[in-house]
């Protein structure tokens, strides 16, 4: 019983798990976007909120050259933005994952354009080398980009601001598979629990056909369901074993009730089949020689 007590709260973290993501970067929060055009509209709203920093941070401390230089930037960057070609995230789709050069397309990120417009492709295309996915913030011992960023009127805080992480688009069967799984998976949690403490008390002894039925079904999909998220990166793995641990539980007591109902439905029929072994038949005696009487016959 106390298993039982506790099954709500594995419904609870299974449910939980199915609509949310566990980041791995603290700076890696994103949602999954839901098509490339909401990626790209995802990725516009990001410089449209930098643009805003960029242009009201006060810059009274820099010179009139970076100040000019920092002006082009932001144009630039600007036009970046609106132009929308961006790179992609290919192999990280558990991970918003910053791409300094799309390796299909050769689209530069926002950085990598701005350091290329400067004409420091050279710069890119070693940092790309080196790692083609590294986060801004930690090229802070990287002399050659730390002077650009001096040059012109730019903070390691305000490029690491403009970086953007890629997010791998949904795809239309992506997005089929998961509204199954939501739909799916309030089916087989809570059916689980339903049949777990319906089988476990009211049909211990496996009479009601529907629980030993949603017991078996439910519990087999939440088996499933809990493998599935033990997989999943994006989930704690403790939810895909609450998941597959509720399942196996209604499963068991699903097969229990039903071997107790075939072991009882087994001994009615052997007890029906020893009530008609016994017949009892009475007949009257026909005299042959002037005397009668009845016949009583037993038959076992």
């Amino acid at each position: 019983m106390r298993v039982l007590i506790l099954l709500p709260f594995a419904v609870i973290l299974v449910l939980l798990a199915a609509v949310t993501i566990e980041p791995g970067d603290a700076r890696a929060t994103l949602p999954r976007a839901s098509s490339t055009t909401g990626e790209v509209a995802r990725i516009r709203a990001h410089f449209d909120s930098v643009l805003v920093e960029l242009s009201t941070r006060d810059v009274g401390a820099l010179t009139n050259a970076q100040r000019a230089e920092r002006g082009k930037l932001v144009a630039t960057l600007h036009a970046y933005k609106d132009r929308g070609v961006f790179p992609h995230n290919y192999d990280f789709p558990a991970e918003p994952t910053p791409y300094f050069v799309d390796r299909k397309t050769g689209a530069l990120c926002a950085v990598a354009h701005l350091l290329a417009s400067t004409g420091r492709r050279d710069i890119v295309d070693r940092v790309a080398s080196a790692d083609n996915n590294v986060w801004v913030a930690r090229l802070a011992s990287d002399t050659a980009f730390a002077r650009w960023l001096s040059a012109h009127g730019l903070t390691l805080e305000e490029a690491a601001r403009i970086q953007v992480p890629y997010i791998v688009a949904e795809t239309p069967a992506q997005r089929a598979r998961n509204v199954a799984f939501l739909a799916a998976a309030p089916v087989a949690v809570g059916g689980s629990l339903v049949a777990s403490l319906w089988n476990a008390n009211g049909n211990a002894d496996g009479h009601r056909t529907f629980a030993n039925v949603l017991g078996l079904g439910s519990g087999v999909m939440a088996v499933g369901m809990g493998a599935t998220l033990i997989g999943n990166r994006d989930v704690p793995r403790e939810i895909g074993v609450a998941s597959a641990a509720l399942g196996t539980v209604s499963v068991m007591l699903a097969a229990r009730a039903l071997r107790r109902h075939n072991v009882n439905v087994a001994l009615e029929r052997e007890a029906e089949q020893r009530r008609a072994r016994v017949e009892t038949s009475l007949a009257p005696i026909v005299p042959s020689r002037g005397s009668g009487g009845i016949a009583l016959s037993l038959r076992f």
